[in-house]
């Protein structure tokens, strides 16, 4: 009678042991795949142009495929309570939603004030571009993947990344605009162009779909089979996320590396972080505020931390691509907000 549960636990124990150290060192590891991406972005480049027709219409590239997956291993963990608690609490999405655009905002009004004092003007030309673009971006769809590998709500977190792109196509520009960049007028229009197909039919099938599909599987698979999953479904979601760094990263790495002075990467970095920095605070207000429970917290924590840099990217090469400074705030800003996730995921971890 004992021999079955331990035959269907024998083949995941060894990814379960492999989920839990890369769990254990991921921020390094994080580190590690940045460092990998200047040094060799050769197959990382070819990720994120590698063609993938799985639906009639045009061809999509794999990052888009890897975020799919991201949203399907966090919707697949959603339990019931946590919908119900999003649900009875919507004055929280709302706020929460709200605050990730205001807040930024607030940010670089203040930093365009400071920055020139702190460095010198050639050195962040362009770069408050670049922090308003990645300030006016829709929730992460990778911090799914964070929440659900920190344990916290899902639901949550998906209402906010579903909620925050309906939103976009009209918060993006006007978020822009409110920012203070005199962008052209048909630099707006292309923005607004590119946001809305984003919110249509690529936002149903890549945003919509995957979480669906996951809270099908969640609910066809039964709580207990999904528990005994878990293991695997950490492991597939760290390995993504590593993936997905190393391909988005590989798009401007060497050339911050070697091309840049010190003192204009110490500046992106320091415009880069805002974002993040200020989320991770907004949230951690809210949480008192609302006095959350220690998995909605987590939610919180990585939806308010982390921006859809990914669009920002397909923005920014679209409209300003003749702005190098613009794209390197854009990948900073990936970088850093992860590393952020993976402190806070430690933080949770540990405490």
């Amino acid at each position: 009678m004992s021999s079955s549960p331990r035959s269907t636990d024998l083949p995941a124990a060894p990814l379960a042991r492999w989920g839990a150290l890369l769990h254990h060192y991921f921020l390094p590891i994080l580190m590690g795949v940045y460092v990998l991406a200047g040094v060799a972005p050769g197959p990382g480049a070819a990720i994120r142009e590698f063609p993938i027709a799985l639906l009639p219409g045009p061809e999509i590239h794999a990052p888009l495929l890897m975020v799919a997956l991201l949203l399907f291993c966090a919707a697949v963990t959603i339990e019931w309570a946590q919908i119900r608690e999003v649900v009875h609490r919507p004055s929280l999405l709302l706020t929460a939603v709200l605050a990730g655009w205001l807040a930024p905002a607030i940010v670089v009004a203040a930093l365009g004030t400071l920055l020139p004092r702190l460095f010198e003007t050639e050195a962040t030309a362009g770069m408050l571009v670049g922090l308003a673009m990645v300030a006016a971006m829709p929730v992460a769809n990778s911090s799914a993947g964070w929440t659900q590998n920190s344990g916290g709500n899902v639901a949550l977190c998906l209402g906010l990344i579903v909620l925050s792109v309906i939103l976009s196509p009209l918060a993006t520009p006007q978020m822009l605009n409110l920012m203070g960049f005199a962008l052209q007028e048909n630099e707006t229009a292309q923005i607004q162009r590119l946001v809305t197909e984003f919110s249509g039919w690529k936002f149903i099938v890549w945003v919509l779909l995957p979480s669906a599909a996951g809270g099908a599987t969640a609910w066809l698979a039964g709580r207990e089979r999904i528990v005994r999953l878990k293991p695997i479904i950490r492991l597939v979601t760290l390995a993504d996320i590593l993936l997905l760094n190393y391909a988005n990263a590989s798009l401007a790495a060497r050339k911050a590396w070697t091309e840049e002075s010190w003192t204009t990467l110490a500046a992106a970095t320091v415009i880069a972080a805002a974002v993040s920095v200020l989320g991770l605070v907004v949230a951690a207000a809210l949480a008192k505020a609302f006095a959350l429970t220690r998995p909605t917290r987590a939610a919180l924590l990585y939806g308010l931390s982390m921006k859809h840099t990914g669009l920002a990217l397909v923005l920014a090469g679209e409209v300003l691509a003749e702005s190098p400074r613009v794209i390197l705030v854009i990948m900073m800003a990936t970088l850093l907000q992860h590393v952020a996730a993976a402190i806070v995921d430690w933080r949770i971890e540990h405490t």
